[in-house]
């Protein structure tokens, strides 16, 4: 069958990213607590989208209002993307992404991003370094109801690519990514720039460089 579409997540794959995380995160539980969330449901050890069920999930055991709660999820979404934002002119493109990319779309692939960064933050960073261009279709955290590592991401993101779980791979640098696309039965790609490879994910097509990418699409 071949593949057809590449699917990329964006930080840490694409780029380096300058996202204060931690900041990140300290200021959505602060206000997570202050809004009415139990502070012992959350804590910095989770990750942001873990830290959201359950604070949603306890807010609705208090019978808030939805309105209420819809409100709170907007304000930490404001909150993610004015951190986001403001890291945005320090992001470092990671080697031979530009040339990768450019070839994939020479070859007649389509290629797709799948993040959970914000659309604004994403649309600058593209177009900071001059890949937007080559991208067919991108499917930010504000795109989608529910975001990876929930399938539903990817599996929206094919729609548009008009392609199958079996026409596409997808590469990214993060366990959610790796849980992503097992969950959406798609193929995975491993990619770790610089880092050391440990044994939990032992059985996964694992790649140093972006360039590798050219090569592991003449596997199927």
């Amino acid at each position: 069958m071949g593949i057809k579409a590449v699917i990329f997540d964006l930080d840490g794959t694409l780029i380096k990213s300058k996202i204060p995380f931690r900041k990140m995160k300290t200021r959505i539980i602060k206000y997570l607590r202050e809004a009415g969330v139990t502070p012992s449901v959350i804590s910095e050890n989770m990750m942001n989208f873990e830290i959201m069920r359950r604070a949603v999930e306890d807010l609705k055991s208090k019978d808030f209002p939805e309105e209420y709660i819809r409100e709170v999820i907007d304000e930490v979404t404001r909150l993610m993307n004015e951190v986001e934002l403001e890291s945005a002119d320090d992001a470092e493109l990671i080697p031979s992404v530009p040339e990768t990319v450019k070839a994939l779309k020479s070859n007649g692939l389509r290629i797709g991003l799948m993040t959970r960064s914000c659309r604004k933050y994403v649309e600058k960073i593209l177009k900071k370094f001059g890949l937007l261009k080559y991208f067919d279709a991108i499917l930010a955290r504000d795109d989608v109801v529910y975001p990876k590592p929930d399938p539903s991401h990817a599996i929206e993101l094919l729609k548009i690519l008009n392609a199958s779980v079996k026409e596409a791979i997808f590469v990214g640098d993060h366990w959610s990514d790796a849980e992503c696309a097992r969950r959406a039965g798609l193929r995975f790609v491993w990619f770790r720039h610089g880092e050391n490879w440990g044994t939990e994910d032992s059985g996964i097509l694992k790649v140093s460089s972006i360039k590798e990418i050219l090569e592991v699409i003449q596997m199927y």
